[in-house]
């Protein structure tokens, strides 16, 4: 009986289309597919899931990040990110692996005996 509770928004192609800045409905409906957003049809409107359309674009924002600052990029997002769901999710999805640090000075598999 949970799921009584559970409240889905979703947002329209053309909400979607303004989001991102593109010009028409068809732009946005390729970005969605080129991102695995899957498109439902409600009323005779093509909707998608508020939630996965905002988490697609975290997961962008993070990937770029990881890739400018891979050590502290977690601390960043969450300093960021007002939305503190949408961090937990984030965290699950890319947990936080602290880099070993590589010992340059220990030579005794250097060559091979």
């Amino acid at each position: 009986m949970l799921l009584l509770f559970l409240h889905i928004e979703y947002l329209q192609i053309k909400e979607v289309a303004e989001s991102l800045g593109l010009k028409d409905s068809r732009s946005a409906k390729n970005w969605l597919r080129d991102n695995n957003i899957p498109i439902s049809n409600i009323g005779n409107k093509d909707v998608v899931h508020k939630f996965l359309f905002e988490f697609k674009q975290q997961q962008i924002i993070v990937k770029e990040l990881r890739t400018c600052y891979p050590n502290n990029w977690f601390e960043i997002y969450d300093a960021k990110t007002d939305d503190k769901a949408m961090v937990k999710a984030i965290q699950e999805l890319y947990p936080n692996i602290k880099k070993a640090k590589i010992n340059r000075n220990h030579i005794d598999n250097k060559y091979i005996k």
